[in-house]
């Protein structure tokens, strides 16, 4: 076992997380396995945490993109500095890209491959340190689109098995969370003895109680019919999120994607037709090898006539071992930057315009810290007047939005000024 010191007794561990969702439930799973042994976990960003108090620190990075790698890169050397030094364990999909180049960081003890990290905290339940519960159920991704590295880092599709998510799902509705999250780095392509990600949900969805399952990012040609109908339950969240990368098919072709923008769009079509109220999320690449100016402006004419209501907008960072890597990176940092403001100030637009439709609704609103709050459809409020109920973040009311300049307030249905 990697970090053989684990099991001392009133050592605290702080745990980092930079990256996605997915690496924030592995995070979840490590803090399962050291509070398992004995140890107390933080989560503040260091330094802002007691130093003195911290015996070893975690750091699980990400490398999905060159800001990402930096960020974790600038993490490891901010904790490294720290005094007194804890110890430093390094885990992660930049621990897997580059050992040797973290290796050189003075005062990094412990480097995991991914393959250790799994070895570690594969067999753990998660402790979730947020006011809603991320259940990994899946891992790997064999598609190797030409511009992702992860699916290399990550290995080969691996799910977990279908009693293993029913205990840890049964786990976290005892532990009084009423949403969770299930999340993979390909979730649709969930398998356990033949049963697939739609069947696990109407699984799920049988167990009792008060509770709502979001689903993570999801590929689009994995929308299958079985899908399509499981998702109408209202207890699965009015909220998808569907990589695009590009509203031009030549560039999606080079991407590797397998779908068309008629087609992306036709699944959106589906989906509304079966929840219209559905917030619509998407990820999307600019400034990818081959992108000219009328590639962009087919991008940005689709979005703007689709039903997508925010987006992830990146700028395209060459991944060295892809195969996009060999075709240099032939736009300029200035060109992707006015792309992504551009993208960018759209999907802010999107976001205000779907938001408006729901003013006067009332709606499940999972309560979050400092008087926040997460609609099933994706809406972030400021919660107001719970008519001075002390209600614990992550638990699950109804509350009605009302829009306050550009702020959406939740509040209590019926609520009225002076009442």
């Amino acid at each position: 076992m990697r970090d053989s010191g684990v099991d001392k007794r009133f050592d605290t561990a702080a745990i980092i997380t930079v990256g996605c969702r997915l690496n924030q439930a592995e995070s979840d799973c490590l803090a399962g396995y050291l509070l398992a042994r004995g140890l107390k976990v933080v989560r503040h960003p260091l330094p802002q945490a007691n130093a003195s108090t911290i015996r070893r620190v975690y750091i699980n990075t990400c490398a999905v993109t060159q800001l990402a790698e930096e960020n974790s890169l600038a993490t490891i050397r901010r904790v490294c500095r720290l005094q007194p030094k804890p110890r430093v364990v390094v885990l992660g999909c930049l621990a897997e890209r580059a050992p040797d180049l973290i290796r050189q960081i003075p005062g990094v003890d412990e480097i995991w491959s991914n393959q250790e990290k799994q070895d570690v905290i594969g067999g753990q339940s998660p402790v979730p340190s947020r006011s809603r519960a991320l259940l990994k159920i899946q891992d790997g991704c064999d598609r190797h689109c030409s511009f992702c590295l992860v699916s290399y880092l990550r290995g080969k599709p691996v799910s977990l098995p279908l009693f293993q998510v029913q205990e840890r799902f049964q786990c976290l509705r005892q532990a009084g969370y009423q949403e969770i999250v299930l999340t993979g780095l390909n979730l649709g392509r969930y398998e356990s003895n033949g049963l697939d990600l739609a069947r696990l949900l109407e699984t799920l969805l049988k167990t009792p109680g008060d509770f709502r399952i979001r689903l993570s990012s999801l590929e689009p040609d994995l929308f299958n019919e079985p899908l399509l109908e499981v998702i109408a339950e209202p207890k699965v969240c009015a909220h998808f999120h569907i990589p695009l990368q590009s509203g031009d098919d030549r560039i999606l072709q080079l991407m590797g994607r397998p779908y068309t923008v008629s087609s992306y769009d036709r699944l959106l079509a589906k989906i509304l037709k079966i929840k219209p109220d559905a917030c619509i999320g998407a990820d999307v690449i600019v400034g990818f090898p081959g992108e000219d100016d009328n590639s962009f402006e087919r991008t940005r004419l689709y979005l703007e006539s689709s039903a997508v209501n925010y987006l992830h907008v990146f700028p395209y960072s060459v991944r060295v071992g892809t195969k996009a890597a060999q075709w240099g990176d032939p736009v300029t940092r200035e060109k992707k930057g006015e792309r992504v403001r551009v993208l960018r100030s759209l999907s802010e637009k999107r976001r205000r315009d779907y938001a408006r439709r729901f003013c006067g609704d009332v709606r499940g609103v999972i309560l979050e810290p400092r008087g926040k709050g997460l609609t099933d459809n994706y809406l972030r409020l400021t919660c107001l007047d719970l008519r001075g109920k002390e209600y614990q973040p992550g638990r699950l009311i109804a509350l009605e939005i009302q829009l306050e300049g550009e702020k959406l307030i939740g509040k209590m249905p019926g609520w009225q000024e002076g009442s």
